[in-house]
């Protein structure tokens, strides 16, 4: 098992530096093309998109994102101590209409193989597995 962890101000600039280093990750892993680095990184940047919109609406805020290698999955972790929501709560968008925005948490469920959101103790832990079988997630 491997793990790399890294602090980052939450704010949008720092997000391509950590997608970068998840795309070169994915592209060691990847035996089906980009596949699999294309929906690694599109669900974390949807989720630290929304850690910049959402979180920290009246202060600054740092997340930890935790990035763990296992022989049958890749798991990334987003820890912070902004404002809290219900994950579960959010409906999946009515494709039919092409909304604009609100496509986030849908994309991250259906590019990953499990996503689930925490906010019990002093953080919120959004962690996201992706099965290197490319097994995804349901929409």
């Amino acid at each position: 098992m491997d793990k790399l962890s890294v602090v980052v101000p939450c704010e949008l600039r720092f997000r391509d530096p950590v997608g970068a280093l998840l795309q070169l990750l994915c592209q060691q892993l990847d035996t089906d093309g980009q596949t699999l680095g294309y929906q690694v990184v599109s669900a974390f940047n949807e989720a630290f998109n929304n850690l910049t919109q959402y979180a920290y609406p009246e202060r600054e805020g740092e997340v930890e994102i935790q990035i763990e290698l296992r022989s049958d999955r890749l798991i990334i972790e987003l820890h912070d101590d902004g404002e809290r929501f219900d994950f579960d709560e959010v409906d999946a968008p009515d494709l039919g209409e092409m909304p604009e925005s609100g496509l986030g948490i849908f994309i991250m469920r259906s590019f990953m193989s499990e996503v689930r959101y925490h906010t019990g103790g002093e953080k919120n832990v959004l962690r996201m597995e992706r099965r290197l079988d490319n097994e995804t997630g349901e929409p």
